[in-house]
């Protein structure tokens, strides 16, 4: 047989298996697809014998956030205690829980991550053409804070936000601000942050979303709650510790219901309720 005659037969067999291996890759992908709709309805029809409504629009991803251990940094509060109450000076000598007094009134920080800070009436106060929101961001912006608003309220002339912070662009559940404003004025900047730097970062296989959803029920019937609708799914990180200087960041579930908030550890499947 000629070579070029050769040459062309060889070039149909590598065609014909690439078509061949393209077919089985897309029946692969086919069966794939179909096994993961087939689960996600199944832990639907699990969830609604359970006598749960699963309300969501879109039904969520398979969540991948790494485990993260991340080192506190406290030698910014004194900066952000300046940013909003002028120059400052520290009170005392404990660096278990710093006091800065200022102008414009006094900041307290613990090793947690908690802190208050007090606001003499007109240190920050709302211009002619901000709102609570627009002027909340620029202060949680002015103390190096990262977040996003997730509830408003108003009881008379007190309006409360609160942000939760984002942590690599995921929810940190476990850390939320909350601004109280009296009437033009904000008068109280109090919650917990994370400040640092991450030590450790570790991928693990996490639970998929039909086997949370299977892990949420459950912690609901054993831990004897009540909830007839999930009205959110998300999914973040909650602070493993709070109390050390090193802290694990845990990627987990948050179920928002019609009677309260759960979270479901995403590594191990653990439950709990909103503390």
């Amino acid at each position: 047989m000629e070579w070029s005659k050769l040459k062309n037969v060889i070039l149909l067999m590598l065609l014909c298996v690439n078509i061949i291996l393209l077919l089985l890759v897309g029946s692969q992908a086919s069966q794939d697809k179909r096994y993961q709709a087939e689960t996600r309805q199944a832990a639907q029809a699990v969830l609604e014998q359970g006598g749960i409504d699963f309300t969501l629009d879109e039904f969520p991803d398979d969540l991948a956030l790494p485990v993260t251990t991340v080192t506190r940094d406290r030698t910014g509060e004194a900066g952000i205690a300046a940013a909003l109450l002028g120059e400052v000076t520290l009170e005392g000598e404990s660096e278990v829980r710093p006091r800065y007094s200022g102008p414009g009134g006094v900041a307290e920080f613990s090793m947690n991550g908690s802190f208050t800070i007090t606001l003499t009436p007109g240190t920050w106060s709302l211009e002619n053409d901000q709102d609570y929101e627009s002027s909340s961001q620029a202060c949680l912006e002015a103390m190096g804070f990262t977040g996003t608003l997730s509830d408003t309220e108003q009881t008379g002339a007190e309006t409360v936000l609160t942000y939760c912070q984002s942590w690599e662009n995921s929810p940190l559940f476990s850390c939320t601000i909350r601004l109280h404003w009296q009437e033009n004025d904000l008068v109280q900047v109090e919650g917990q942050r994370l400040d640092g730097s991450i030590s450790a970062s570790v991928t693990k296989s996490l639970l998929s979303t039909p086997t949370i959803l299977v892990r949420f029920l459950a912690g609901i019937n054993e831990g004897g709650y009540v909830c007839s609708r999930i009205d959110a799914m998300d999914g973040g990180y909650l602070l493993s510790s709070n109390t050390t200087r090193q802290v694990q960041l845990t990627p987990v579930w948050r179920f928002v219901t019609d009677t309260g908030t759960y979270y479901v550890n995403a590594v191990t499947g653990e439950f709990s309720p909103l503390e």
